[in-house]
This record gives structure tokens, sequence and C-alpha cells, in this order.
């Protein structure tokens, strides 16, 4: 097996083939070979992720890698393949529709088709699914469906009615998803920020987890707002497909998700204090949107970018539709037999923030294009025992967008003169941080077999605060319940 494969480039013809689990390689013979077929060859997956796939060849857990993508792709897809070490075994490139849908979610056959292509019918097939966030939902069932292992993209998918975000739907959808991959055997995971992260896994909840089993002490208040940084021109929400606004759905299913799943994490926490009683989550927001954006960037700086003025001044024009930018919340976790409140707290997610971007024009060799630049703020209380506060954020450094490293500080405190094992207060640092390499851990793992920390029904609570949160912005200020959390 050599690591330099020469790819055969085709645009998919449907062709009626068998369906089911034996169509796409069901026999798994002694070799952990795998055959991995990669949705969406995107910037990420050709920098961040073929090195593990490389690597997985070379260990010999994948045999070789294919690519799905879209035939409006195809000129990028076949330049950025040309710069690759590993290059593919073939490409098949699938039809877009036309704006608001693609041919994933109206001909769904059409992935059926394109995945018996590239099958390797001596080979169990893995697909990574790595489109943008309204075509997962249609991968993954197809995979789920047919018992094919999986690896989506965070958030698990956003569910579409007539081309429009539909939030109330992730639930449901959610929930008929895992019931079937319970049925069909396979291993399905969800690619995300907060399961292998060197700081939010390995130093807080770890260290949370440990206090709230021996002490019996609740998580009591939680707050995390996350500052992404990133600097949209108003224009170019009406064209972007990379962190789209104009389906409906913005910041929450963007990069939100990585925290809103590390928030779950944290108050689930609770469970090992009160195993047996029921909880319910209360949640109210507020948002910003592309609309308001006018009013909220300093005059002077956005005319240095020619955007200094309204773009959509009348309240029925199509921004009206386009999803938020900024979200932030209020909660609290009530038991449902006292109706006494467990745990209070705030999640603010917000792209409105300090930005690195200095150019007008998206850069063609650049791939923070935006000028995103991240900060990270998190306190966990136990009530009047501890707390556990860490601040995680970029640093920039020289004028490449894209040479930006992490620092955090993890900071304690303690009620010592109660628990003569703690301290006051604590104070560590951490630099050199990479918040990819809890993805690339994921990924290692994935290819291995052995990723067991991030599996689709580990993510069905998440989903649902993340259901929660995106239909409370349509009533804002009004609560919105999950009534088993």
């Amino acid at each position: 097996m050599t690591a330099t494969l020469i790819p055969r480039q085709q645009t998919l013809r449907c062709v009626e083939e068998p369906t089911g689990r034996s169509a796409v390689g069901d026999a798994r013979p002694a070799t952990r070979r795998h055959n991995l077929v990669v949705v969406g060859f995107d910037e990420i997956v050709a920098n961040k992720y073929l090195p593990c796939i490389r690597a997985a060849v070379e260990a010999g857990h994948v045999d070789s890698y294919s690519v799905i993508d879209l035939e409006s792709e195809r000129a990028t897809i076949e330049e950025r393949i040309q710069g690759a070490d590993l290059k593919p075994r073939e490409v098949v490139y699938l039809p877009e529709s036309g704006r608001g849908s693609t041919a994933q979610q109206d001909q769904p056959e059409l992935i059926g088709a394109a995945l018996r292509q590239l099958r390797q019918p001596e080979l169990p097939m893995k697909v990574y699914i790595a489109t943008e966030v309204r075509a997962h939902e249609a991968y993954l069932r197809y995979c789920v469906e047919n018992g094919i292992d999986s690896l989506v993209e965070k958030p698990v998918l956003a569910p579409l009615v007539d081309g429009r975000f539909a939030p109330s739907r992730i639930t449901d959808v959610m929930e008929e998803l895992i019931a079937q991959a319970d049925r069909t055997g396979a291993k399905h995971s969800v690619m995300t920020l907060s399961r292998y992260h060197r700081i939010y896994n390995g130093e807080v909840l770890r260290s949370l987890e440990e206090r709230v089993r021996d002490w019996q002490a609740p998580v009591t208040s939680f707050h995390l707002r996350a500052a992404g940084g990133v600097w949209n021109l108003q224009h170019e929400y009406e064209t972007r497909d990379d962190h789209p606004y104009r389906y409906g759905y913005g910041m929450m299913m963007h990069g939100a998700y990585h925290y809103v799943d590390l928030a779950v994490q944290c108050l689930s926490l609770n469970k090992l204090v009160f195993p047996d009683r029921r909880f319910r989550l209360e949640v109210s927001s507020f948002g910003a949107f592309p609309a308001d954006q006018h009013l909220r960037l300093p005059k002077p700086a956005a005319s240095r970018f020619a955007d200094g003025h309204p773009r959509w001044p009348h309240a029925e024009s199509p921004a009206a539709f386009f999803g938020e930018t900024d979200i932030t919340a209020t909660f609290r976790l009530v038991d449902v037999a006292s109706e006494r409140t467990l745990t209070i707290g705030t999640l603010s997610f917000e792209q409105t923030t300090p930005s690195i971007r200095s150019w007008q024009d998206f850069p063609d060799d650049v791939y923070n294009k935006n000028g995103r630049t991240s900060s990270v703020d998190l306190e966990a209380q136990l009530s009047t025992l501890y707390s556990a506060h860490v601040h995680c954020y970029d640093v920039p450094r020289g004028q490449n967008a894209d040479k930006i490293d992490a620092f955090a500080r993890l900071t304690t405190r303690a009620n010592a003169s109660l628990l003569p094992d703690e301290q006051y207060t604590t104070v560590q640092t951490f630099d050199g941080l990479f918040h990819s390499d809890s993805n690339r851990q994921l990924m290692e793992n994935w290819l291995r077999g052995t990723e067991n920390r991030s599996s689709l029904s580990a993510h069905l609570l998440p989903m649902k605060v993340t259901e929660a949160l995106a239909s409370s912005l349509l009533t804002p200020g009004r609560p919105v319940e999950i009534a088993e959390f």
C-alpha cells in the first residue's frame, strides 16, 4: 500500500444496486483495515486530519480513503488534492440542486449510490461526514440505517423544513437515529472539541468529577462565555457557504456546540449525587443577528471595509430570517419532584468580540478569513466548598492570521478550613495549547476503532440543549424547558 494513490475522479451516475448493509461491505474480515470515505474535503480535513488518515493507513487501520463532494467544488477539491501528500483512491462529485438545498437533501438516493460506488467488497466501510451542517442528517441517516461506522462533525444535525432551519425537529430526529443505530450495531461518533481536550476535560471536568463524587457536592452554578471573534461584513452573510447564516441558523449551529457539549458534561455530574432524581432544565435566551450589526460596530471601523451603512434597513428584508451572531442565556436545573432549584447559570456564545481582521476581501491563502480569535471563560461552583475557573484564550503570533496559539489559566478556590487537603486558592497556567489536538485525538481513536467518549447517543442531551437554546431565540426572554435532563 503506497501513500500516494492516484484518484479516479467521476461524477456520480445513479444506478440500481442492492441496498442494505450487505451492499456496503457487510462481511468484516479478520483484518483491522477499513475502507474510509470522507464526505466533504475542505481545508480542515486536508490540513488537520489528513495526517491522521496517513498514520492510520501506515498502521494498518485504514486501507485507503475516497472523497465525496459537490460538483460545484470540483476545481477547488482537485487543487486541494494535488497539494495533498496522501491522495484519495477515488473522488465522486454530486450535483448541487440550488440555493437553500443540496442534492443530499433532495435526492437521498444519491448518497447510497455514491457510497456503493466507493465500496470495496472485501473491506468494511467507515464514513467521516464533514459537510456543511445542513447535509449531516442525510449522510448520517444512511450510515445508521445500513450499519456503516460513522464520524459526524459537530453539531450532529440541523434539520431543515422548506430550506429553513427547524430546531424543534432536533430531538425527534436524534432519538430516531439513536434507536436505529442500536439495532444495526455499527458505531457512530461525533467530532467535537470537548471530549478529549487537555484543559476542559483533562483538568477541569476530571477534577470536578473527583470532588463531586468524594464530597457528594453538586454543581450549584455554572457560567460559560465563549467569544468567537468572528467578523463578517454584511454582504458576506448573504453568500457564505462556510458557516452560513442565510439558512436560519448561526452561532448555535457553528462554534457554540463545542461549549454546549462541555456545559452538559459538567451539569451531568449532578447525577453522581442524585442518581435517582429527575431534573428539568429551563433556559431563556436573547440574541443579536446580522441585521443588528450596523448598530453594533463602530462606524469608522466598519467604513474602513466599505461596510458602514445598514444593508437591510427594512424589517421585511431577507436578513430577518438569518441565523444569530450572538446569544446569551440564563438557565436553572430544577428537581422535578420538589420544584427546588439545584443549579443556576449563564451561557453566552458571541461572535461580535475582538477579532484580528484587517482586510476587506477574503484572502485566498488564509484559512482564518474572518479574523477569528477565541476567548472562553468558564466557572463551575460546588456549593459552598469549591470552584474552578478557567480562562482559555487565543494568542495571535505576528501578522499571519493562521499563526495562533492558545493560553489557559486555571484558578480554584476552596474552603480549606473545612477541607484540609485543599488550598484556599491555586493557579495553574498552560501555554502552547492547540485546541485542534483534542479533535485529532478523537479522529485517531475513531480510525483505530477505540473511540468511546463521543458516541452518537452521548450527544442526545447536548443536542436537546441546542434545540432549547435555538428555539428560545424565536421567543426572546421566554423560557423553554427540557423535561428530562
